[in-house]
């Protein structure tokens, strides 16, 4: 039965409905996240989930913004973004908060 759920959900899109997009955080829409967008991005999804009373347990451990930019340029792509999304999305909930 629990596989048939966790089938269903991916079938359905509901599993993605949490995984965090670009644009989220790209949040002046130019096209590359700050050091300042991503924590404010993140601030913003943490008081979301507070207010819908979801659990915070890793809000600590997110991965820094130097480990998301990997050409150490000071700002996250959408290829950098996305790249690190697709390498931890078992994690996708502490990686961008």
């Amino acid at each position: 039965m629990k596989k048939l759920i966790i089938i269903a959900l991916f079938a359905s899109g509901a599993w993605a409905i949490d995984q965090p997009t670009f644009s989220e955080f790209d949040l002046n829409n130019d096209g590359k996240i700050t050091q300042s967008e991503l924590d404010q991005a993140r601030t913003i999804r943490m008081e979301q989930r507070a207010v819908e009373g979801r659990k915070l347990k890793n809000a600590g451990e997110a991965h820094s913004f130097e480990e998301i930019d990997a050409d150490n340029d000071g700002f996250i792509s959408e290829k950098e973004f996305l790249l690190h999304k697709t390498i931890h999305h078992t994690q996708a909930c502490i990686t961008f908060g």
